[in-house]
């Protein structure tokens, strides 16, 4: 039943807007939505065209003079810390535009005077200026090393990624303010995929043996302990353990030496050459190549979420592999065209592939260190 209520809900909330007056949203200073009624009414064809137009005149021009009103103060201030308050108000000029541009070729027809103004320009110069202004920002503010300042760079580094998708580091300086405003983080990891991790792997990926510097900038427990706060806490969901079964491949090729006649000089007496040239393998050489091969691939989401509200402020994935190879050959025939790399295997012996449960702690070893480098980045300890 309550589906049904909110369904109908969204259904409503559409017809209940343009049900509302123009004039009455106006009145009560909502110049945007009456805007937006004034727009869709007339693209379809509803209302009286000349009270809309006169109410559409009046939203559009109040508000828009209201928010150059408000660049004038801004811009007067000279404060660099205001352009992402301007690009907020471009924004909202540049969104009157495009909704007008719905009905540009009406209003030319019927000759209203509406001057719709495109800002796209301003508004763009001011995002680029907003996004320069809170990267310089933040990194001044994680220089102090204070938890609060950390807190602050975060949300101005937030802020940028809402408006440029990708930013010079910002992701890595995302991670860096988390892990500088926490007091102190506790670590879990779970096993989230089908496979049956061998005896001690969570164990030992929970033991990461930080430094005094390290546990100076991000502190962690395994454990929670009875009325110990943690303000970050440090997820690692395995998703994928996944382990190939060995595989061997053979390749086999006779080789000929590229200059045969370099060899021909070490021979002192030149019939014994003209003799060898008669055996069938000369200058041939048959090779058989053996390559064997195994991987083990985890991969996991590290998701540094808020204690006290639950919300995930960043993911990271991550994918560590372990891979066992080995080559080796044997060669028949004329050594002499033998290449060398070839020859560099022939001692090799084939071995015998590595268990499932090792392949899985050697790929655990690599997350491992994938995880701490992530989490305790040099650069976060160091800076």
């Amino acid at each position: 039943m309550m589906k049904r209520y909110i369904l109908l809900l969204v259904i409503a909330f559409p017809l209940l807007l343009n049900a509302q007056s123009p004039k009455k949203l106006i009145n009560k200073g909502e110049y945007d939505k009456a805007i937006e009624v004034c727009v869709d009414k007339l693209a379809d064809g509803k209302g009286n065209k000349d009270e809309l137009y006169a109410s559409l005149k009046h939203a559009y021009e109040t508000a828009n003079e209201n928010d150059l009103n408000t660049l004038l103060e801004l811009k007067a201030t000279g404060s660099p810390a205001i352009w992402f308050d301007v690009f907020v108000a471009y924004a909202k000029l540049q969104n009157r535009y495009m909704l007008l541009s719905r009905i540009s070729e009406q209003l030319r027809r019927d000759m209203v005077n509406i001057r719709p103004v495109d800002y796209s320009e301003d508004m763009e110069a001011a995002r680029n200026n907003a996004v320069a202004y809170l990267y310089a920002h933040s990194i001044s503010l994680l220089k102090t090393n204070k938890k609060a300042d950390a807190g602050q760079a975060y949300a101005e580094l937030l802020i940028i990624t809402k408006l440029r998708s990708e930013y010079m580091d910002v992701e890595k300086l995302l991670r860096q303010s988390i892990g500088s405003s926490a007091t102190l983080a506790r670590l879990e990891i779970n096993n989230l995929s089908n496979a049956a991790l061998p005896p001690d792997f969570i164990a030992e990926m929970e033991n990461f043996a930080l430094t005094n510097m390290e546990k100076q900038y991000l502190d962690y427990v395994v454990k929670a302990e009875p009325g110990q706060h943690y303000s970050l806490i440090l997820a690692v969901d395995i998703t994928t353990v996944n382990v190939t079964p060995g595989t061997v491949n053979e390749k086999e090729y006779t080789a000929s030496h590229k200059n045969p006649g370099s060899f021909a000089d070490s021979y002192e007496d030149k019939s014994k050459l003209e003799e060898d040239k008669k055996h069938p393998d000369f200058n041939k050489c048959k090779i058989k190549e053996i390559y064997q091969i195994k991987t083990a691939v985890i991969k996991c989401k590290l998701k540094y979420i808020d204690q006290q509200s639950g919300k995930v402020l960043f993911i990271v994935p991550v994918t560590a592999r372990s891979v066992f190879e080995n080559k080796t050959a044997t060669a028949t025939g004329d050594m002499f065209a033998c290449p060398p790399e070839v020859h560099d295997i022939l001692e090799n012996p084939k071995k015998k592939f590595p268990q499932n449960a090792e392949m899985i702690y050697r790929a655990g070893k690599e997350l491992k260190s994938l995880l701490k480098g992530i989490i305790w980045d040099e650069d976060f300890i160091n800076d």
